[in-house]
């Protein structure tokens, strides 16, 4: 009796993005019967998979109660990947606070969660050329804005524009710009391909809905070790059906942006081989 598997897309791509796209040929040939299904599809009854893998799933920050709720209702019938515990850690950008703790660097970072923001972290603020707001949960640079030290927002402007939402306030890594950021793709684990994204002309994002760019990109020996030393000391990385792993290299060290563990683009249309890894891997789970 052949498997069925659900990619979890949504309504804004009903037919999933490129990368979905390009396993459904490796999935058939090894007999798993696959759909590409919205998670927020009224019509589905999720549980007559035998696997569903969250993809493209991209609307998840805009409903935050409404996936959530969805994720530990379907998880209870049918197992989900990445594993929901992990996408909920993930979810939350605060998790960027245990990163220094087991020796990985980030963006000097202020979290903000309903209380005052204290002297010294403004004292810090205002001593960065340029900083980053972003809401705590967020996808695609949504609700992410840049301003410069000579503009510095007083607090209850930032806490107006976060709609009293937790937010993140960084120190902009100017090498975004200048070199663009790399993201490292992991498929169980292990180290599979890495893109450079590029923002557009004037624009800080790096996202392709806001003009970015991404190309195959061949990391030095010394940035993937450092890269593979990331993924080995996070155990979600370790023990996830996929990961990427976003950062700047900055004077030849890796800077940690962000771990994507719920939906990210994982770019399988760049690297050779990479569609079909990917789908063997969703095959060792699903059998």
């Amino acid at each position: 009796m052949k498997k069925r598997l659900a990619l979890i897309t949504y309504s804004g791509l009903p037919c999933g993005a490129e990368s979905e796209r390009l396993m459904l040929p490796h999935l058939a040939t090894a007999g798993v019967e696959t759909e590409i299904v919205d998670w927020r599809s009224t019509l589905c009854d999720f549980s007559q998979f035998d696997l569903i893998v969250l993809r493209s799933c991209w609307d998840y920050h805009l409903r935050g109660n409404e996936f959530t709720e969805w994720l530990r209702r379907t998880a209870g019938e049918v197992p989900v990947l990445n594993d929901p515990k992990t996408v909920l850690w993930n979810l939350n950008k605060f998790y960027l606070r245990e990163m220094p703790t087991i020796g990985i660097e980030i963006a000097p970072t202020v979290f903000v969660n309903g209380g005052p923001i204290t002297s010294s972290a403004w004292q810090g603020i205002r001593s960065w050329k340029k900083s980053v707001v972003k809401p705590a949960v967020s996808a695609s640079a949504h609700k992410t804005w840049l301003f410069d030290s000579e503009a510095v927002p007083d607090e209850n402007e930032l806490k107006s524009k976060m709609q009293g939402q937790a937010f993140l306030i960084q120190q902009f890594i100017p090498e975004i710009e200048t070199q663009g950021e790399i993201s490292f793709v992991y498929i169980e684990g292990a180290y599979s391909h890495a893109v450079l994204k590029r923002p557009a002309a004037g624009d800080f994002r790096v996202q392709k809905e806001h003009g970015g760019s991404a190309e195959l990109f061949f990391p030095s020996p010394a940035l993937l070790d450092q890269a593979n030393k990331i993924a080995g000391a996070v155990q979600q990385v370790r023990d996830s059906l996929y990961c990427r792993i976003d950062a700047v290299a900055r004077d030849g060290k890796l800077v940690l942006m962000e771990l994507e563990l719920i939906e990210p683009e994982l770019f399988l249309g760049l690297a050779d081989g990479a569609a079909e890894r990917f789908a063997k891997a969703i095959v060792r789970r699903v059998k």
